[in-house]
C-alpha cells in the first residue's frame, strides 16, 4: 500500500493485517477475551463446587477489568517480545489502531462470555442442587465457543488473500 493509500476497516490481504482495525486474528482477540474470563471465573467459582453455595472471591466488573488488562499485556508482548523473537506474523508490530481494535475484541470475548454466564446463573439459580449443573453447563459452552471462535479464525485466514 503506498503512503497516499488508507487503511481499510477490514483487511482483505495479508498485506493490510495488522494494519486494519479488523483482520482475522481479531478472532483470535475474541477468543483471548473468552478464555481469560473462563479462566478467571474458574479461580473465582471453584471453591463454590467444594462449599456447595454459590461463592466469589472477585466481582463479576473486576474481572472484566482484569481481562481487559489481559488484553493490553497481550499486545505489549504481541508488539515487542514477539516481534524481537521473530514469532510475530511477518515481524511487523500493529498499527496503534490495530492494536487498539485488537484490545476492544478481548473485551468482547470476555463480556460476551460474562452476559452468557449471567443468564445461566439466572436461569440455574445459585441453589446447592444447580451449582455443579451451572458450572458444567458454563465451561462446556465457553469451550464450544473458543473452538467455533477458533474456526472462524482459520476460516478468515483462509479467505485473506496473499
Amino acid at each position: 500500500m503506498g503512503s497516499g493509500e488508507s487503511t481499510p476497516i477490514v483487511a482483505t490481504s495479508t498485506s493490510q493485517t495488522g494494519k486494519s482495525p479488523i483482520d482475522y486474528f481479531s478472532w483470535g482477540h475474541v477468543d483471548l477475551g473468552i478464555c481469560s474470563f473462563l479462566l478467571l471465573s474458574l479461580i473465582n467459582t471453584l471453591p463454590s463446587y467444594f462449599e456447595d453455595q454459590l461463592i466469589y472471591f472477585i466481582p463479576y466488573w473486576l474481572m472484566l477489568v482484569l481481562v481487559f488488562v489481559v488484553a493490553i499485556v497481550w499486545e505489549i508482548l504481541e508488539n515487542t517480545l514477539f516481534v524481537k523473537l521473530g514469532i510475530k506474523f511477518e515481524g511487523r508490530r500493529d498499527s496503534f489502531k490495530n492494536a487498539v481494535w485488537d484490545i476492544i475484541f478481548g473485551v468482547i470475548g470476555g463480556l460476551a462470555t460474562w452476559i452468557f454466564k449471567g443468564i445461566l446463573v439466572n436461569i440455574c439459580g445459585t441453589a446447592k442442587n444447580s451449582i455443579p449443573q451451572y458450572i458444567i453447563y458454563f465451561y462446556t459452552v465457553g469451550f464450544v465457543s473458543f473452538i467455533i471462535i477458533l474456526a472462524c479464525f482459520f476460516i478468515g485466514r483462509a479467505i485473506t488473500k496473499d
